[in-house]
């Protein structure tokens, strides 16, 4: 002001919490008297204050989900680091690959479940089949991050959001290494030593190409010609095709009956295609991880299901690549922890499959009750009396920070009250 008074530090209205000066015996938003005497006064507009901000219960199931969520948006920070390295031992394998592939010949098949061979592919075709596939997984490596920028970063600081695709997938990634570690443990209570088949006895290129080759391209045999362009034929047939990308691309589904029919279909096409280099307890596993494969192409797209794949296939290159004693302990603590953690994933997630393929609900995973909001009530709250004192403005008038007034004439760019003289 220009009388030179010092208005101190603010402070806010008890009334309507408007800021003010310390010297203010009014408010100026409100009107309400601030001086001394008038203290007494001022409470009957306690029964007039906003209540305090609700107190909310959350259930037992809400608790548990919102502490595991952190735990697991944790843990994905840290397969999310494993990943990055493992995408970067396939860009570095490149060097391996390409100058063996000059003078090899790969060959592309469909499963049916047999493994049909279509297609060879000598020298140059190889090279480029191949980098192709480093492409897709790069590709599909950079959509995902993209993807979750947003919602990651919530889930890290343990914040309420929907689920990222990295969340899901990594999530999805610890319930199968849990599920494959309690099957292949069970077996072996009971005396069994499956084959282990695949690339065992492979040159290190071998490896990087074989893996590589089976996070693409099984995904795009099993889950878009099993699913994808099935549902396009079915959806063109009734009229609702939409977008045809979608069918090749995924993600978007709403998990129908013709969707469930593929799922199902795609995954056991998938876990029999394995029989021939493994053996029959390979099904099983493999029928399973295939259901969430096909799942995250249903809801998300390719590129998730390529993730998952080459999470679960690129798992142990760190080891192949830095054998040793620290590689090995490093990874087998890793693996411990996410087994752990998975155990609960995999129990979330095999109920929620059963929902999803039977289409029946077995947990609410939400509280259906009403959540208890309440707040103390003011003791000094009473009914508003009238009473003779001065009226106030309203809270959008001019109201004397002094003495009170209503009454202002505007001058040189300030209101002057028109009872005690005083600028505002």
């Amino acid at each position: 002001m220009k009388g030179g008074m010092d208005h101190g530090e603010p402070r806010a209205c008890p009334r309507c919490a408007s800021p003010m000066p310390q010297d203010a015996m009014f408010c100026p938003h409100c009107g309400m008297p601030l001086t001394r005497q008038d203290e007494a006064t001022s409470r009957q507009y306690d029964h007039y204050a906003p209540p305090p901000r609700p107190i909310v219960q959350k259930s037992s199931i809400q608790t548990a989900r919102e502490v595991t969520r952190g735990i697991g948006a944790v843990m994905t920070l840290i397969i999310l680091a494993l990943v990055s390295l493992n995408v970067g031992i396939m860009l570095w394998g490149m060097g391996l690959v390409i100058p063996e592939a000059w003078d090899k010949t790969t060959s592309l098949y469909v499963a049916l479940p047999w493994l049909v061979r279509f297609l060879s592919l000598p020298g140059l075709a190889f090279v480029i089949f191949y980098i192709l596939l480093v492409a897709s997984v790069l590709l599909s490596f950079m959509f995902m991050l993209y993807l979750s920028r947003k919602e990651f970063g919530r889930e890290l600081r343990f914040l309420p959001t929907k689920h990222s695709p990295i969340y899901v997938i990594s999530t999805l990634f610890m319930a199968v290494l849990t599920m494959n570690a309690a099957y292949y443990l069970t077996l072996g209570l009971f005396g069994i030593d499956p084959s282990s088949g695949g690339t065992a006895g492979s040159e290190f290129w071998e490896l990087l190409y074989s893996l590589l080759r089976a996070s693409v391209w099984e995904e795009v045999i099993c889950r878009i010609l099993f699913i994808g362009l099935p549902l396009a034929v079915v959806y063109a047939v009734k009229g609702k095709a939409g977008p045809y990308r979608r069918y090749i691309l995924g993600g978007g589904f709403q998990i129908g009956s013709w969707e469930r029919l593929f799922l199902i279909f795609s995954s056991a096409m998938f876990a029999f295609a394995h029989v021939f280099s493994w053996d029959l307890y390979k099904v099983l596993p493999t029928f399973l991880a295939g259901l969430a494969l096909g799942y995250l192409f249903l809801k998300y797209g390719i590129y998730a299901s390529i993730m998952l794949h080459f999470f679960i296939d690129y798992l142990s290159m760190p080891m192949e690549v830095w054998p040793g004693d620290g590689t090995d302990l490093a990874m087998g603590l890793f693996l411990l922890v996410a087994m752990i953690v998975g155990a609960v994933y995999l129990i979330y997630y095999s109920i929620r499959g059963l929902e999803l393929l039977s289409g029946r609900t077995f947990l609410v995973w939400e509280s259906k009750r009403p959540l208890a909001a309440y707040y103390q009530p003011m003791a000094s709250a009473q009914p508003y009396q009238p009473h003779s004192g001065p009226t106030y403005g309203p809270s959008f008038g001019f109201v004397c920070m002094s003495c009170g007034s209503t009454e202002a004439s505007y001058q040189e760019g300030r209101f002057v009250c028109s009872r005690c003289g005083k600028d505002s």
